[in-house]
């Protein structure tokens, strides 16, 4: 079968990053190894977690928790569930708990500030509680995923939020379905009066949903899980789950909406296979862009250990994705004595502040289920004897190199060399990530369609790049400067360096070369746009 995520559309790059995630755009490479890398912890450890009395466990999980950053106000703003425990007696048919969504802030992304609300008092004391418990006029709130609109037709939906929503009649629950919301700051929350949609079933999904938002479509985007996922029997002892197939794991679904309420019929996007172990199940993903290339960060529960670490996972077009370092953890929980001992979840889009990406993530120095099912199935571990206790979640942070997922790097016994495919951009200067050892230098050359050089861009004119940066531009001669050519075929010289990026910049707008891509028939995305929204 022909490989439909190959395109020479890819090689019209205007002025997007490209990485070297995969070897789209690489034509030949001798001497270079690709290496993959994990971001670091923070300093800080836990950065939110259970400290007020009206907290219950605040559960930092998929899809339980979301940071983002408010292009108006540059606020760092965190959503996350506060979960209730009922008490045995009180339980319905495997309904444990109840659920509200908590609202912290920050300046600088470290130190977090929980805000003294008036929606909901409790003994005494005003809340950060913003839907649930009768926020927003919401009853029971669970598995909340909130995105930006960074297009909304009018300021009150700025923000959008889907979730799972209980009403409760006592010790009663009576409906549950999914719902959504709207809010202009992230605090006040309005319930939308008309319940989504999604496909044929209507408002129906399971209780994992993370939002993103496509800006080439200008299109909601849920990576979720089905209603009828097929998690198999809950007859084993204390809930477990009986596992013959692939296909009867989690897995992840994936749904678009140019409104936020009518949803397209999921597709299946990402599921465990022979390759995968036969307890590993794909619990939740969260997508985000970077240059051309889609990333999602994916959920990976490892049912026998009851923990979870997260894959990084990559696509051209969003939807035909695969798994990259052959599988290995991008981010896994460290083990006792951390308050990430046992599992890790990113759930929340990266944010690049200077020279760094900040992933913000769920951390947990308990199990996934232990102490949720083992109380009533009578488990003998200490989480299920003292779950109000034991199952403790929190908010951390790690952080890696600005487009730094992986580079090719070069020895310094063997000069490495890269030629990229031919490639169209309107660019006339070339910005390089790269980083050099002691020794090392990254040289450049460019050429045509035909293999002719494009004077004055030479390896022997280039200026040798020896330093570390993310943001270094390529000279010849001094002379940063790029002819005009329609196809541009890139090298790039290596000895004792890696390089984790490129692109052309500086572009053009008016004269010949933006007439040539004109010509060419080349989309222009300004002349997008997105009739919207109730």
């Amino acid at each position: 079968m022909r490989d439909l995520t190959s395109d020479p559309s890819h090689f019209y790059i205007k002025g997007t990053v490209q990485t070297f995630l995969d070897a789209e755009i690489i034509h030949s490479a001798s001497d270079i190894a690709r290496r993959w890398y994990q971001p670091k912890h923070h300093d800080a450890g836990a950065l939110i977690q259970r400290d007020q009395p009206w907290e219950h466990i605040t559960y930092f999980t998929y899809s339980n928790h979301v940071v983002l950053r408010d292009p108006e106000d540059g606020l760092y703003k965190c959503w996350y569930e506060d979960l209730m425990l009922l008490p045995k007696e009180q339980r319905p048919h495997r309904v444990h708990h109840r659920a509200r969504q908590l609202y912290a802030e920050s300046k600088d992304g470290v130190h977090w500030h929980k805000p003294q609300l008036d929606f909901v008092v409790e003994d005494g004391h005003r809340t950060n509680i913003v839907l649930g418990s009768g926020a927003g006029g919401a009853d029971d709130v669970h598995s909340m995923g909130v995105v930006i609109d960074p297009h909304p037709a009018h300021p009150q939906a700025r923000f959008r939020a889907i979730f799972s929503h209980c009403h409760w009649q006592g010790n009663k629950r009576v409906s549950e379905r999914i719902a959504c919301a709207h809010s202009p700051d992230g605090i006040h929350w309005q319930l939308y009066d008309e319940p989504p949609r999604i496909g044929i079933s209507g408002a129906k999904l399971d209780d994992v949903s993370v939002p993103f938002y496509d800006e080439d479509s200008r299109q909601f985007v849920q990576n979720t899980r089905h209603f009828l996922k097929g998690q198999g029997g809950y007859g084993a002892p204390w809930g477990g789950r009986h596992y013959y197939a692939s296909d009867t794991r989690r897995r992840v679904w994936q749904s678009r909406s140019h409104d936020f309420i009518h949803w397209s019929e999921p597709i299946l996007v990402a599921a465990v296979d022979e390759d995968d172990g036969f307890d590993e199940q794909f619990y939740g993903m969260a997508q985000s862009r970077m240059g051309m290339v889609h990333l999602a960060t994916l959920g990976v529960l490892r049912w026998v250990d009851n923990e979870m670490d997260v894959q990084l996972l990559m696509s051209r077009d969003g939807l035909r994705w695969q798994q990259t370092n052959k599988r290995q953890p991008f981010l896994a929980p460290r083990g006792e004595g951390h308050h990430d001992a046992h599992m890790v979840s990113i759930t929340s889009p990266p944010i690049v502040v200077d020279d760094q990406i900040r992933f913000y993530h769920g951390a947990a120095a308990c199990h996934h289920d232990w102490w949720l099912w083992g109380p009533d199935k009578n488990l003998d571990h200490p989480e299920a004897r003292d779950p109000e206790n034991l199952a403790r979640y929190s908010l951390g942070l790690v952080t890696l190199r600005k487009e730094g997922y992986c580079s090719l790097y070069a020895n310094p016994h063997r000069e490495g060399r890269i030629q990229t495919q031919a490639m169209i951009s309107d660019g006339t200067q070339l910005r390089i990530n790269g980083r050099c050892g002691s020794s090392g230098t990254i040289r450049v050359e460019i050429r045509d369609a035909e293999g002719v050089i494009l004077e004055p861009c030479s390896k022997t004119n280039c200026d040798p790049f020896t330093g570390n940066s993310v943001g270094h531009t390529v000279t010849w001669n001094g002379n940063p400067d790029i002819p005009e050519k329609t196809w541009r075929k890139i090298t790039f010289f290596l000895q004792e360096a890696e390089i984790f990026s490129f692109q052309f910049t500086a572009s053009k707008s008016q004269g010949t070369w933006a007439n040539v891509i004109h010509a060419l028939g080349a989309p222009d995305a300004s002349s997008q746009s997105r009739t919207d929204l109730a």
